[in-house]
């Protein structure tokens, strides 16, 4: 129990002492008193803390792509600089920077269009498409040798994009996913093998002499069939627990 700091006499809470008037210090820093330091303290800390307003705001999912395409774009730009800057003053002339330069630029059409061209998806899909074909023909130019870009490097890549094409469009248009996606798949290895050995005969020998390519597409294509087997008529109508007993 607080007293009088001055006579003594107890005065509890009072704010100052019924005998000789004296201030009671309890009172002075009471709850209020502590409340309202508080929350002065509380009011500085904010101050000291202040940001401007919306900068802890978190940016949104099309805002992150486009930063990330943003960041890409400055260091590809400072790494083609860097190439083609030590290229010149070491030999007078861009030689071998205009290989990791081309291959640079590659992969930011590529990021563009995954990145920037959200909203068109046909011009998305084109610019993606067309990049890695015309990336092999300029090599091809640089190389001074652009034969083997124009009837090797270009088919075997429209071909390898083409097949896989199909096999997105045959895994969309499924209405049941199973083992018919793996068909779907080894379909497309079998048919990549038969193009390939196609493209590599008529510019290595001027005419198709199959080889290997149909002993893998004679090892590939059964599976695919008994897959589609088992996946469509198998599986649909029968419990594969109920059919090996398990």
């Amino acid at each position: 129990m607080p007293y009088c700091p001055d006579c003594g006499v107890e005065i509890g809470d009072a704010p100052q002492c019924p005998l000789c008037g004296a201030k009671n210090p309890r009172a002075a820093t009471g709850p209020d008193t502590e409340k309202s330091c508080a929350d002065a303290g509380s009011e500085k800390s904010s101050e000291l803390r202040f940001m401007p307003e919306g900068a802890e705001e978190e940016f949104s999912g099309p805002e992150k792509l486009t930063i990330a395409w943003e960041v890409l774009s400055v260091a590809f730009c400072i790494a083609i600089l860097v190439l083609g800057a030590v290229n010149f003053f070491e030999s007078r002339q861009f030689s071998w920077s205009l290989y990791p330069i081309v291959s640079i630029l590659l992969v930011w059409v590529e990021a563009t269009s995954f990145l920037v061209l959200r909203k068109m998806p046909v011009f998305r899909v084109l610019l993606s498409l067309l990049a890695p074909p015309v990336f092999l023909m300029v090599l091809g130019f640089i190389s001074k040798s652009p034969r083997w870009a124009l009837s090797l490097a270009v088919p075997i890549a429209v071909l390898a994009e083409s097949l896989a094409g199909g096999v997105f469009l045959a895994i969309t248009k499924s209405k049941q996913k199973g083992l018919n996606l793996i068909a779907y798949v080894l379909v497309a290895i079998a048919i990549f093998c038969i193009g390939l050995e196609v493209f590599i005969d008529l510019f290595s020998r001027g005419a198709v002499v199959f080889d290997w390519a149909p002993v893998c597409a004679i090892a590939l294509l059964p599976i695919a069939a008994f897959l589609l087997y088992l996946h469509y008529r198998v599986i649909k109508r029968t419990n594969l627990r109920r059919l090996f007993h398990l």
